[in-house]
Formats: C-alpha cells, sequence, structure tokens
C-alpha cells in the first residue's frame, strides 16, 4: 500500500493502467525471491494455464500470481481492484463503499466487501510506535443530552483517543481508539500500544 500513496493518479495509471501491468507486479512481489509452491512447497516449476501463472513441476498445481493475496477470486477486473485500493489508501474522507460502487460500477455490496478487505490489510502491525513529538488528545463524538456533561457517559456518544506524530510543522501519522472511557486505563492503552516510550507527549493536561 505505501507505493500507492507515492503516486499521482497519472503516475499510478501509467504503473497499473492494465491487467497485465497489474499482474506482472503481483507476480513480482509473490515470486521475486522465488517460487514455492503453496500446497508441497516445491521449488520448481513450469509456465501455467494462462500468463503470469506457474505449474508446480512436482503436484501440478496451478498458481496464479493473486492467489492468496486480496485480489484473489476478485469478481471485477484486476484494474478496477488496484484502482479502488488506490482511491481508499489515498482519499482523505476514506473512499466510502457508495462511491465506490458508482465510480467503478459495481454493485454496492461488492463494494463494500473489497473496501473492507482493503481495510483490514492496512491495520496496524503495531510494530512502528510514535515517536518525536506526539499530540494526544480525546474528544467525544455524538451529542449530549439536555442537561448531560460533555465527557459523561452515554450511549448516543463515542469516545475516542487520537495520537497524533508531529514532523516540523505538518502531522505525519497517527493512531486512534474507541474509549470505555476518559479515564487513566483506557487512555493508557493508546500509550502502551502505539508510542515510543522516547517520544515526547503533548497533551491538554486532562487527569486521566
Amino acid at each position: 500500500m505505501k507505493i500507492l500513496k507515492s503516486l499521482s493518479r497519472k503516475e499510478f495509471r501509467g504503473q497499473f493502467g492494465t491487467s497485465d501491468l497489474c499482474l506482472a507486479f503481483l507476480s513480482e512481489q509473490k515470486w521475486g525471491d522465488g517460487f514455492i509452491c503453496l500446497k508441497c512447497k516445491n521449488v520448481k516449476f513450469s509456465k501455467g494455464k494462462k500468463a503470469y501463472n506457474k505449474r508446480c513441476s512436482r503436484c501440478g498445481y496451478d498458481e496464479s500470481p493473486t492467489a492468496n493475496t486480496l485480489f484473489h477470486k476478485v469478481k471485477f477486473v484486476i484494474t478496477d481492484a488496484f484502482e479502488m485500493c488506490y482511491d481508499i489508501v489515498t482519499s482523505k474522507k476514506g473512499a466510502n463503499s457508495i462511491w465506490l460502487a458508482e465510480r467503478h460500477g459495481l454493485k454496492k455490496m461488492t463494494a463494500w466487501l473489497f473496501r473492507r478487505k482493503v481495510q483490514e490489510i492496512m491495520k496496524s502491525s503495531e510494530k512502528n510506535p510514535l515517536t518525536k513529538t506526539v499530540h494526544v488528545d480525546e474528544f467525544v463524538i455524538g451529542t449530549s443530552k439536555k442537561g448531560e456533561p460533555e465527557r459523561s457517559k452515554s450511549d448516543s456518544k463515542i469516545r475516542i483517543v487520537l495520537a497524533v506524530e508531529v514532523r516540523g510543522h505538518k502531522p505525519g501519522r497517527a493512531y486512534a481508539k474507541v474509549i470505555e472511557d476518559f479515564s487513566c486505563k483506557s487512555l493508557t492503552l493508546i500509550f502502551e500500544t502505539h508510542i515510543n516510550l522516547g517520544a515526547y507527549i503533548v497533551t491538554d493536561k486532562w487527569s486521566g
């Protein structure tokens, strides 16, 4: 997904604008360091039934470059699948499934399912915590009922804690978590999971 963020749409279409380009890219990513059969772990192969497929010389398994990847059994053309990934990764508003369906001429459920697969792949590995200066703040999404304090617990509100890495004068990476309340116990998790111990933390001095 990192390569997509660095490309303009024109550059993206130049690199992934045809099925051949997409399959060649997947083939290189999958087998660039050598072929290993998914079925029997054999390392020798011959040409498969389709372009870019590889057939295991031991068990005969014919493997596509899309097998066991995000694009396995996708029910629409692979160029649209690649561009949907680009839309999801680069869109500041998250590219919702209705917009994706209309843009690529797909059923809403098809777009929703593929978008969900992409989001699963994009989940944090939690191996790269935020460093240097990190701003942390907690807030509420939703409207308080009449006479209800802003930070009080309510089914009509969602409590969020957000940590943003600052690089110079620009925001960098960020993590957000839904929390039960604004207590120290709830807020601690984002520090333990997503922030480096050596980071300089900036908060609004909320007691939690």
